[in-house]
């Protein structure tokens, strides 16, 4: 693969992967204006991420095997196709369960790009180059659902909060041209597995290293959208923040999370960058937990907090995706799809979790993400112990 070919490729799955991860933000800044057109109470609207997210981790577990029996297009056309219906569905919805249910069945279609974001650069490099091409893809990934909410905060104070499921819609419709076009199938017929899916799952779930960097990864993308999901309300209903101003402080940590990907793919240390990370990711959440202790709602605080956390994030993704996925070329369908099932529906109950708790400011965020570094940390080190223990064997 040349350099045109790989940026080519690059483009392709960023596009694919960057339209499902604009849904889970793009809504934020509108959040009060659906609040008020649906007739609910803005919290009940967080609920919105884990009727994304949800689906979007459960589907992933049927798209990941398909794609290693069928190929990766037709399953990847059709969980696109899926997407643009939820948004449709979305546009017309007049009440919240209408707007749930339309939102679910988007979770639904983009899990199919979630699961294959993972296998497909599997089906074309390893090693240091896979991690690479993960960290690219890792950008999208924070930077799609950062980015999103600017869009989604000119759409709302000039046309309106329906119109950023029409915005959605209408990207999601060029994501599919761009597959039918662009796309070439990644997993030749000679190479496809059509074992039984359980004995798939069986196999990669027998393997210690990927269990624990998953479990890694469901804590990371966990930090991530607990975040998320309430920077919103904090912003705009707690700060009174106008919705063009808190579009503007989810881009704010962009830079941070592309810096983190960045140092992943330059780092030539693993043990030295999730020491980093770590210690950047504790760090961030303290600087959120620290004001609300004294029942302090703080713009600077929630910033600087996300910047560090997002940082972290970024620099993480590629490493732990790679760890786990790259002992199973034959199953990369599989793998994938245990990787972006768990740490989805990982990531959705802790956010449906959250919506049931009592948010008292910036605290409940704060202890989230204490809780969750602690979690990679301990984590982290058991991989790391249990990958010596091999070595030596």
């Amino acid at each position: 693969m040349n350099q045109r070919q790989f940026l080519s490729f690059i483009a392709t799955i960023v596009a694919v992967i960057g339209v499902g991860q604009m849904a889970q933000t793009i809504f934020v800044p509108a959040i009060p204006d659906m609040a008020d057109g649906l007739q609910v109470d803005p919290e009940q609207l967080q609920a919105l991420m884990a009727a994304y997210l949800i689906p979007y981790g459960l589907l992933q577990f049927i798209y990941g095997p398909v794609s290693d029996r069928i190929g990766r297009k037709p399953p990847l056309l059709f969980g696109l196709a899926l997407f643009a219906t939820g948004c449709l569905l979305a546009v017309m919805a007049t009440n919240i369960n209408t707007l749930l249910l339309a939102t679910f069945v988007q979770g639904a279609g983009t899990a199919a790009a979630g699961a294959l974001c993972r296998s497909i650069p599997r089906d074309h490099f390893n090693s240091e180059q896979l991690i690479r091409v993960n960290a690219f893809i890792s950008m999208a990934v924070m930077f799609a659902p950062l980015l999103a909410p600017l869009m989604g905060g000119l759409c709302v104070a000039y046309l309106g909060w329906r119109s950023v499921y029409w915005v959605l819609l209408s990207v999601s419709l060029l994501v599919i041209a761009v597959v039918v076009f662009r796309f070439k199938e990644s997993l030749p017929v000679q190479q496809r597995n059509f074992e039984n899916p359980l004995s798939l799952y069986r196999h990669v779930l027998a393997s210690r290293q990927f269990v624990l960097y998953c479990s890694c990864l469901m804590a990371t993308l966990g930090a991530v959208v607990a975040f998320e999901s309430v920077a919103g309300i904090l912003y705009g209903d707690v700060l009174n923040l106008n919705p063009f101003l808190v579009s503007l402080l989810f881009i704010l940590p962009i830079p941070g999370s592309l810096a983190g990907s960045y140092y992943a793919s330059r780092c030539k240390s693993r043990k030295k960058l999730s020491r980093i990370a770590i210690t950047t990711a504790l760090s961030g959440g303290l600087v959120i937990l620290i004001p609300a202790l004294f029942s302090t709602v703080a713009t600077l605080s929630l910033l600087l907090g996300s910047i560090l956390v997002f940082f972290a994030a970024g620099a993480l993704f590629p490493t732990f995706t790679s760890k786990a996925i790259e002992p199973f070329p034959r199953q990369a369908g599989v793998a994938g799809a245990l990787l972006g099932g768990a740490q989805n529906l990982g990531a959705g109950v802790i956010i449906l979790i959250m919506s049931l708790m009592p948010m008292h400011g910036q605290l409940s965020i704060g202890i989230t993400l204490i809780v969750l570094v602690m979690i990679i940390a301990l984590t982290l080190a058991k991989a790391a112990q249990s990958e010596m223990h091999n070595s030596q064997w």
